[in-house]
């Protein structure tokens, strides 16, 4: 007798082999001052602490957290996440107004391009600019 299995895709995880795949989506704030998020595995909920400055792309391995191997019962896959640093799409007046706060006392990337300066000319530092 011949069996043929047919595996169909799971909304969440992704399978190659033994190792298992998936995207967890963390905040900002976690992201940036590092917290405890819970990550679904085939087992159930896993706890794990993210480390702080953790960047969007980040991946990090549960070791023994993806699928048992039919023949060797101590054998199991490894489970690898990809953390996503997820952007809020809508923010309050107070937010938008703390996160502007940020950003001016932590680089303040939101007028990089205006504090560029628009001379085309040296800047003094051995520098050119390039805008107008």
């Amino acid at each position: 007798m011949l069996v043929e299995v047919i595996v169909g895709e799971h909304p969440l995880f992704q399978r190659r082999d033994r190792d298992i795949f998936t995207e967890v989506p963390i905040s900002f704030a976690i992201a940036a001052l590092g917290g405890e998020v819970l990550i679904d595995t085939v087992d159930g909920k896993v706890a794990y602490e993210v480390k702080p400055g953790t960047q969007t792309g980040t991946r990090v391995r549960l070791k023994g957290k993806g699928v048992p191997s039919l023949r060797y019962r101590d054998v199991r896959g490894d489970h690898y996440i990809t953390l996503v640093v997820q952007t809020p799409e809508k923010l309050s007046k107070e937010a938008k107004e703390l996160l502007k706060q940020f950003d001016a006392i932590s680089g303040d990337s939101l007028n990089a391009v205006k504090n560029a300066g628009a001379s085309g000319k040296d800047s003094g530092d051995g520098k050119k600019k390039f805008w107008k």
